[in-house]
């Protein structure tokens, strides 16, 4: 029964993504201005599609931008994660993510970043590509495990957003997702719909701090959160 309602589940976010994403894409081109007002209210209808709703504690500063970090659980994280991001915003990530048609579109309207992890020198000219975004204004999102869970528990983070906050002294803003491991993990087909819960926690300062130790800082302050 489960594997049916995840097929209904696919089949009712798919046409929605395929009939509506074209249509707000053609609004965005003709109204520029509407990007971000018109992302958040999508990314929270995608959600929905999957029979899912979100539930929210916390904001995000409005004087000043930052290096947004998150969790890596679920597919589901790409709709989850804008949901609760006020201003402009941008992101980092991986490359196979611009071959998927409409999701690529967007990305690129909202300047997301292509890295292949594989490549240390595309990684690096990525990371400046983002330093250059942040000083225009912009939030900077990352999934700093680099790939989703699969136990449910936080993963290896990787260096390169935490030298983005140190080279543009940014703040660095941890976001935590509980409750799509149960949903929709990796190791598993299907879907089992539920509340999504997403906690903006405080900033973290990145001033006169080394890279392990701004890496050690914001991996124990999300343990903490997911607690």
């Amino acid at each position: 029964m489960n594997i049916i309602k995840t097929y209904i589940l696919y089949f009712r976010a798919g046409l929605v993504f395929a009939i509506a994403g074209p249509i707000l894409l053609i609004i965005i081109f003709i109204f520029p201005k509407l990007l971000y007002k018109t992302i958040v209210p999508w990314c929270k209808l995608m959600i929905n599609m999957f029979g899912c709703s979100i539930i929210t504690k916390g904001k995000i500063p409005s004087n000043q931008t930052f290096v947004i970090m998150a969790n890596h659980v679920s597919f589901l994280d790409v709709f989850a994660i804008p949901s609760v991001i006020t201003g402009k915003f941008s992101g980092i990530a991986a490359s196979k993510n611009f071959k998927i048609p409409i999701y690529s579109i967007f990305l690129k309207k909202l300047k997301v970043i292509s890295i292949d992890r594989s490549n240390r020198e595309q990684s690096i000219k990525g990371v400046k590509q983002a330093e250059k975004l942040l000083k225009e204004g912009y939030h900077i999102a990352i999934l700093p495990e680099g790939t989703r869970t699969k136990t449910g528990n936080l993963g290896e983070f990787k260096k390169g957003g935490f030298h983005l906050a140190i080279n543009t002294k940014a703040s660095i803003l941890p976001i935590v997702t509980k409750g799509l491991f149960k949903i929709k993990p990796t190791t598993r087909k299907t879907i089992n719909p539920d509340k999504i819960f997403v906690e903006v926690g405080d900033p973290i300062r990145s001033e006169n701090k080394t890279v392990e130790e701004l890496l050690t800082e914001t991996r124990n302050i999300f343990n903490e959160m997911l607690k």
